[in-house]
């Protein structure tokens, strides 16, 4: 066989592998579904059975299956979470020391995976939580320590969110985003109180009202009324003036002084918001423009008009000749909420007439609502900027395919356009084990041992569970911290 008939061969043959390779990409890309979408399909129906233990094991059985490696730092809190929900708290404390770590370790960006994220989407970054996830990790992690009756640990957690907090007030505050947490600075309070530490006591709990007051949680008029006690008592008149609160506390008053034995009550009540893909479609005009239409979480729908990167130069310098728009599709995050029938706590020590109520002290679903809104102008632009260049790298493909054989130009042809399209999806990976809202019981008490019944109530008052802790010890001073969660 002459020289010249081998090269034919090698040509056709390079060109029937193209078409190959190209629709096996692109049948992969059709039947994958992100790893975010993968973990809740998967996960959904055990968290609502409450086996956190089984989930734990069947995550680390299937973690490059549900995680990745970009989702290291997901795949530790998500444990941290689970052992905290089934009690094992130092086991909890270990992965979630473990995902602090991975944080920090990203805090400095990867040039590569952004460039990928640019390529194919999102998922291609490392995970590096949302602000509210950091703060929640600490606060799960302090709580643990608490539970254990491990004040200090607790306030090492507490340190470490600080420099987070400090941070963001540098870096966040200023555009209004999320950059301190009332219920954290509250906790921090009640740990220093319990290792006979005032002063730093009232500190934290200033800061836990100023929070209050900059977050999304509204101020509950019983910290309110709380703080202004203790401010009084401890002659800090000026900080009340500061804060501009008032002696009134509200349905279920905090009357404990500083020093005395208290039982403190943590819920968790109902399960916080996870994410889905929201698909818009549309057309990219190259000359320099995006006009993509889609539906929002509330059933609307919306046209927007987007300014694109124009098409670039032919490769002479000449302007492009496209008389024609390109059809083309973006995927945003969205947040799906879960009905939770738990409304609140009450707690009532054994021979007491006296019920406590509990306090609402955080809102994870307005958290995750506020980071969306904070996100959605960079999610946005760097959706436009990936979506425009694969738009138009697909194009040039398409342009220079010329295999000999129309057939398949033309299945070159699709699998350029159905691999764009399949490369774009949203990132919606969250923690989503997060519970929906926190409260906390405060109940002083006598030195002593005691049994605590608690109530869990739904939205009309009904008693939808019950659950005793049963000699509950409580020494002279000490901050009793108990913990229960209800995700219905």
């Amino acid at each position: 066989m002459d020289g010249a008939n081998v090269a034919v061969r090698r040509r056709s043959l390079f060109r029937k592998s193209g078409v190959i390779v190209v629709t096996a990409v692109c049948l992969m890309l059709v039947s994958c579904s992100s790893k975010g979408q993968v973990r809740q399909k998967t996960m959904d129906a055990s968290f609502d059975n409450g086996d956190y233990i089984g989930m734990a094991e069947d995550i680390k059985k299937n973690e490059k299956k549900l995680y990745g490696e970009n989702s290291r730092f997901l795949y530790h809190l998500d444990l941290g979470v689970l052992y905290h929900y089934a009690g094992k708290y130092a086991e909890s404390n270990t992965h979630l020391s473990r995902a602090a770590q991975i944080h920090h370790d990203l805090f400095t960006r990867s040039a590569t995976n952004e460039a990928a994220a640019l390529l194919t989407n999102d998922n291609a970054r490392p995970y590096r939580s949302k602000p509210y996830e950091l703060t929640f990790m600490h606060q799960i992690a302090a709580l643990n320590f608490m539970a254990m009756g491990d004040f200090d640990g607790a306030l090492v957690e507490s340190r470490r969110a600080q420099l987070l907090f400090d941070e963001w007030e540098r870096t966040r505050a200023a555009d209004g985003k999320f950059h301190t947490d009332g219920m954290f600075h509250l906790m921090t309070s009640l740990a220093y109180e319990k290792i006979d530490e005032p002063d730093n006591s009232l500190i934290s709990l200033f800061k836990s009202v100023d929070a209050f007051k900059k977050g999304p949680v509204k101020l509950p008029e019983e910290v309110a009324g709380f703080a202004y006690d203790r401010f009084k008592a401890g002659d800090r008149e000026a900080d009340i003036d500061r804060l501009g609160i008032s002696s009134g506390r509200g349905d279920n008053s905090w009357d404990a002084k500083m020093g005395e034995s208290e039982i403190v009550i943590v819920g968790y009540a109902g399960r916080g918001s996870a994410m889905r893909e929201n698909n818009w479609e549309g057309t990219y005009d190259p000359n320099g423009r995006l006009f993509m239409r889609g539906q929002t979480k509330a059933g609307t729908r919306v046209t927007i008009d987007i300014p694109a990167p124009p098409l670039p130069p032919a490769p002479d310098g000449s302007p492009r000749g496209v008389d024609r728009v390109l059809n083309v599709k973006m995927s945003f995050p969205e947040l799906v909420d879960y009905n939770s029938a738990t409304d609140h706590f009450s707690a009532w020590i054994d021979g007491s007439d006296d019920v406590a109520m509990s306090v609402i002290v955080n809102d994870y679903d307005l958290h995750s609502e506020k980071d969306l809104k904070d996100s959605w102008g960079d999610i946005v632009l760097r959706t436009t900027i990936r979506t425009v260049i694969r738009t138009i790298a697909a194009n040039e493909a398409k342009n220079r395919i010329n295999t000999g054989n129309p057939l398949a130009n033309a299945l070159l042809s699709v699998g350029a356009d159905v691999a764009t399209d399949q490369m774009e999806k949203a990132d919606i990976r969250m923690c989503f084990f997060l519970p929906q809202r926190m409260h906390v019981i405060r109940i002083p008490v006598e030195p002593g041992t005691h049994n605590v019944s608690l109530a869990v109530h739904g939205r009309n008052g009904r008693t939808m569970d019950r659950h005793t802790f049963n000699n509950v010890e409580v020494k002279r001073g000490e901050k009793k911290v108990l913990l229960h969660h209800s995700f219905k």
